[in-house]
């Protein structure tokens, strides 16, 4: 209504008016004043959930940062970024899967250890295992276990990897390749050369959370976790041997210099271990040839040996000689036919080696000297037997 329109109205009519116009003032005024408490309360409101938000994502961060920080220890940047993604990728509990497991251990670390401070030691095994996890995190593995001087790694789990065993076998090799350097900065620093074997082998296991409430850890468990060991425990250092099983998975892209059959302790049936020398196609990777020539002695030198039954040296010792030596290995000569890949455990004379020498039968017999690997020589061995004392 315009100001013109007023002038008809009567006082009464204009005082009706203007009450009304008060109390549509005062409506709008009640209507802001409920708004503005409603916008407060709102503000309020958001300003608390924003607070939980930033509280949430700082908690996201501290979690995040703190299993980047445990698992980076074993895992690739790539795989701890998926685990984080994708949660469900880690299912834990329990679950049977087919993996490929990797164990490496050091030759002769105990008697190398007993020879060192502790100190040395620690750094000793710094260099390796440091070295090692570089190797095995570039191909994606996970490192489940350092056991002293050995470790326990899987291809397969917790992240499902189609090539998990190529990439099992191709890392083998390149950790091999990777002793080099290792021992260049062993003796840097003053500390002896190791030798390393690898044993590979591809079967199913059950993979999940192991322990208790209050301990618990992602491990793996079965009898291919077994089986797996027993194939490391056939090697000489600087050597990988895979299963038959991880070999038919590889399949054309495999290298191999040899094959052995074996009856591992503790299973019923024999296998069929495969000597790798490197593999073809997307990881392709080799190891050197090695050139291990045994030089003849001026004259045998007379040792004793006992077989090692696992960890256990067992039964009597029997006489032998040594016949010829290269700085890893020797001929040995003996009236007693022992099986390829059995550990012996050599004893000489004291003026010659005062250190216990282990060494596993390559071959030979019947008639012939056993062709047999030091693991390791110790140092100043081969001059020693050179000389015949």
């Amino acid at each position: 209504m315009d100001e013109s329109s007023y002038d008809d109205l009567s006082a009464d009519e204009l005082r009706e008016r203007l009450e009304q116009l008060e109390r549509e003032h005062g409506d709008l005024e009640m209507l802001h004043e409920a708004t503005l408490e409603h916008a407060n309360e709102i503000e309020e409101e958001l300003a608390l959930k924003i607070e939980e938000v930033e509280s949430l994502v700082r908690d996201l961060e501290v979690r995040n940062a703190f299993i980047r920080a445990i698992f980076g220890r074993y895992l690739s940047d790539d795989v701890v970024t998926t685990l984080l993604e994708s949660p469900e990728a880690l299912r834990l509990g329990g679950e049977r899967r087919k993996v490929t497991i990797l164990f490496t251990d050091l030759r002769g670390f105990s008697g190398i250890s007993e020879r060192l401070a502790p100190e040395q030691v620690v750094r000793l095994l710094n260099i390796y295992l440091g070295a090692m996890a570089a190797v095995i995190e570039s191909y994606e593995g996970s490192i489940n276990e350092f056991i002293g001087d050995a470790i326990l790694s899987v291809f397969g789990a917790p992240i499902f990897y189609e090539d998990a065993a190529e990439r099992a076998v191709a890392c083998a090799v390149s950790m091999q390749r990777a002793m080099d350097e290792v021992n260049r900065e062993c003796a840097e620093a003053g500390l002896p050369t190791l030798e390393m074997g690898i044993g590979v082998h591809t079967g199913e296991v059950i993979v999940g959370n192991i322990g208790s409430k209050r301990r618990t850890k992602y491990g793996l468990v079965g009898r291919n976790v077994n089986l797996a060991s027993r194939v490391e425990t056939y090697t000489v250092g600087g050597q990988v041997l895979i299963s038959e099983a991880t070999a038919a998975e590889v399949g054309e892209r495999l290298q191999t210099r040899a094959s052995f059959q074996v009856k591992p302790k503790g299973f019923k049936d024999e296998i069929t271990i495969y000597e790798v020398s490197g593999v073809t196609g997307t990881y392709e990777v080799s190891l050197p040839e090695v050139v291990d020539e045994v030089v003849p002695l001026p004259a045998p030198v007379a040792v004793r040996f006992t077989l090692v039954d696992g960890k256990d040296v067992a039964g009597p010792d029997h006489p032998g000689e040594i016949e010829a030596v290269s700085e890893t290995s020797a001929l040995l000569r003996a009236g007693l036919d022992v099986d390829a890949l059995t550990n012996i455990k050599l004893d000489f004379a004291d003026d010659l080696c005062a250190d216990d020498v282990y060494a596993k039968v390559l071959g030979g017999g019947h008639g012939e000297p056993h062709r047999i690997r030091f693991t390791p020589m110790p140092e100043g061995l081969a001059d020693a037997l050179r000389r015949g004392r």
